[in-house]
């Protein structure tokens, strides 16, 4: 609907020359006057431009009652012919923006307050045109997500705004408005002082429709279409928009429609305006811009980890893809002798004789809310190993505090490994990751057993996009092998059961690189028992074949070590590392993960069948405390989890056993034999809730899962153990 279709408004009135509207508000006599007197104005005016493009944009100053109003105003360029006789029909630019102005001001949806439009006419043709708003000093949607993206690189700033954004433009939808131009950098996005994010104001209104009837799926589409945002978030957008639901199937089907149509358009402007473009590429001064797909990265501080920005698509046509060719024929070369190996592995599961004793570990959070309370956890536990991570796109003081907590763990005995986890900044700018594994390493050589470089390097979500950067991050490895030559360097902590990237970066590493153990995050199932399968492969597998790749390569030693596990857990919501960073409402009615106390059973199991099968030298369990996934609560006073005091009793009473035997009792049936002072000791557990095995076996003691006396044999899906003089079943 163009201008003149407004009811109720007034006809446009003289100011000198021009034909406008004064906004009443501003209805004074030196305000007036300045309007009337606005071409010489203008020409002698102190402007500050605030936006360039054809249709520039500039802060100026209007007196109204003898006060100035600073005010933003759009200087509409000449046009040709054929606009000039629409828009003497419709409305300029200029009093389309005013108009619109008015109703989304009217209705309270958010727009910088309208004061005036002026348009000078002559014989048809538009010769100026001008539309003044109340200047509100806030940055562009764009500029906001710009900043995120390059300087705060953090994901709950960019929820905070997607949560005050997405509302805005639906409450916008509901009240039967399209903005027709709803680029991000025609949302504006004021402050309060304490940096809160205010109700967004919408801009840029000449192109705008306004229908007492409800928008159309197709008007709606016009709209979210222009929104920029990488393919993950721009989901999560459009689920805050929708009430915390995913678009109905026809909004969502014109919404990619109009998104694939609009921004096909825009990348084909180089070739409809290649001199315009050429003079872009030229210019010295040109705004900083949003980041490429492959240097995006956002870190979640609520479940330790960077967010997954992209989507498939545009994490494909990010990748490398020569270097997954590459990988894949490397594979295919060396997979005979890997599979006899794997077989071999295999075959020896539970075969021989395994000392527990410091194989089981817990990672500690060096955050100064952490320190004390973890440190008492870590004691209720008996001290095992510890494993504390150092991120590189953290600063030097939280640095420094992990390594006072290593000294502190130190010189109580216990025995520490460090992990340094990459972000993308650490690809761009090797100096500073140089610095970061010196200043690090320096701290905590003489203190550490070993430490993990590189993390999760087959995610792109962690900064990693080809083996060529992977090498560049590893090659100072080199020099801390020859300066720390008693501390042991494992990597390259690939995650998931996705074993071609760990041979490829095995093969990729340094020329003179050795590891002395290979480090991987072994996920099996985060929806159910370490005993489920993929295919072929459940834990057991899983592990003799990570075995097999560590036996097979010669740039590592035969030593895994499992450097992060977990299950999430039930009803942690955006806590939960396969939740976050936002759960629609169908995710909230059928959330994601393992109960408190099947987390606590396939712990131990996981622990038991990795360890006990002899694949798996070490296993350092991810997080001790942390809502969504840790054996302890952080945000309930530090309870104490089923899993805690299952670790607990675990520890206790086989943590310095060794490990004697598997013995036969059927299919999805676990007896594990072990011995300790010279008492024969036996977990056991069955994969099945029924019917449960209750064989007539005579027992010393027994214990369930958390330590609780049990006075009969019995073997469920839950842990239970034993002492028992003969084993015989």
């Amino acid at each position: 609907m163009g201008a003149q279709g407004f009811e109720e408004k007034k006809m446009s009135e003289s100011f000198g020359p021009y034909q406008g509207e004064l906004h009443a508000e501003f209805d004074a006599a030196d305000a007036r006057a300045q309007l009337a007197d606005f071409g010489n104005w203008l020409a002698t005016a102190s402007l500050t431009p605030l936006s360039e493009g054809g249709d520039q944009v500039v802060l100026a100053e209007l007196v109204v009652s003898g006060r100035s109003v600073p005010v933003a105003l759009k200087l509409f360029k000449r046009q040709g012919r054929l606009k000039d006789w629409y828009d003497q029909r419709q409305g300029s630019k200029a009093a389309r923006a005013y108009h619109y102005a008015e109703f989304l001001n009217a209705q309270t949806l958010g727009t910088a307050t309208p004061v005036a439009f002026l348009d000078r006419w002559d014989q048809g043709r538009l010769i100026e045109s001008y539309f003044l708003s109340v200047y509100t000093p806030a940055m562009s949607f764009k500029e906001a997500l710009i900043e995120i993206y390059r300087d705060v690189r953090d994901n709950e700033a960019l929820m905070n705004l997607l949560n005050t954004v997405a509302p805005a433009v639906r409450a916008l939808h509901d009240a039967g408005f399209m903005h027709g131009d709803l680029g991000n950098q025609n949302i504006l996005v004021p402050r309060s002082d304490s940096g809160d994010w205010l109700a967004p104001l919408f801009i840029d209104l000449n192109r705008s429709k306004q229908s007492s009837q409800p928008l159309s799926d197709r008007e709606k589409a016009h709209d979210l279409a222009r929104i920029k945002l990488p393919g993950k978030y721009l989901a999560i957008f459009q689920a805050i928009y929708n009430h915390g639901h995913d678009l109905p199937q026809p909004l969502a089907k014109a919404a990619l429609k109009a998104r694939r149509r609009f921004w096909a358009h825009r990348r084909r402007s180089r070739w409809r305006h290649p001199l315009r473009h050429a003079k872009h590429k030229r210019r010295q001064d040109t705004p900083v811009d949003y980041p490429s797909d492959r240097d995006l990265w956002l870190w979640d501080e609520k479940t330790a980890q960077p967010m997954v920005a992209l989507s498939k698509a545009e994490k494909w046509q990010s990748r490398y893809l020569a270097d997954g060719a590459r990988g894949a024929l490397r594979f295919l070369a060396g997979a005979p002798s890997l599979f006899m190996a794997y077989r071999q592995q295999l075959a020896l599961s539970y075969s021989k004789p395994v000392v527990l004793k410091d194989r089981i570990g817990v990672a500690l959070h060096p955050h100064d809310d952490y320190l004390e309370a973890e440190r008492n956890l870590l004691s209720v536990l008996g001290d095992p190993p510890v494993l504390v991570r150092f991120c590189h796109h953290e600063s030097s003081a939280q640095w420094q505090a992990g390594i006072r907590l290593i000294e502190q763990l130190h010189r109580d005995g216990v025995q520490v490994m460090a992990s340094l986890l990459q972000d993308r900044r650490a690809v761009l700018d090797p100096e500073s990751w140089q610095d970061f594994l010196t200043e690090v390493v320096a701290g905590i050589g003489d203190k550490v057993f070993q430490v993990e470089i590189t993390h999760a390097i087959n995610r792109a979500k962690w900064g990693v996009w080809s083996r060529a950067e992977l090498h560049q991050l590893m090659t100072p490895v080199l020099a801390l092998q020859r300066h720390y030559p008693s501390v042991q360097f494992v990597g390259p902590g690939c995650i998931d059961f996705e074993y071609l990237p760990v041979i490829s970066a095995l093969a990729d590493l340094p020329e003179g690189l050795q590891l002395d153990g290979l480090s991987h995050l072994l996920y099996v199932d985060r929806r159910g028992a370490p005993e489920n399968k993929q295919g072929r492969f459940s834990t057991l597998e899983k592990a003799a074949l990570l075995k097999a790749v560590a036996e097979q390569s010669a740039r590592v030693a035969s030593r895994v070590v499992v450097s992060e596990v977990n299950w999430p857990i039930l009803g942690t919501g955006v806590w939960s590392p396969v939740a976050c960073p936002y759960e629609t409402a169908a995710q909230r009615q059928k959330p994601f993960g393992a109960s408190e106390e099947d987390y606590a059973d396939f712990m131990v199991r996981f622990l038991a069948l990795t360890l006990c099968s002899g694949h798996v030298d070490q296993v350092f369990w991810w997080r001790l405390s942390a809502h969504g996934y840790g054996i302890v609560d952080d945000r309930d006073e530090f309870r104490q989890r089923p899993a805690f005091h299952a670790l607990k009793f675990f520890l206790a009473l086989l943590g310095d056993a060794t490990f004697v035997k598997k013995r036969s009792v059927g299919e999805g049936c676990y007896f594990l034999e072990f011995q300790k002072e010279g008492h024969r000791l036996a977990m056991v557990w069955q994969t099945t809730p029924s019917p449960s095995l209750t064989p007539a076996i005579e027992i010393a003691e027994g214990w369930d899962v958390l330590g609780g006396s049990i006075e009969t044999f019995f073997m469920g899906t839950s842990p239970t153990y034993y002492r028992l003089p003969d084993l015989k079943v």
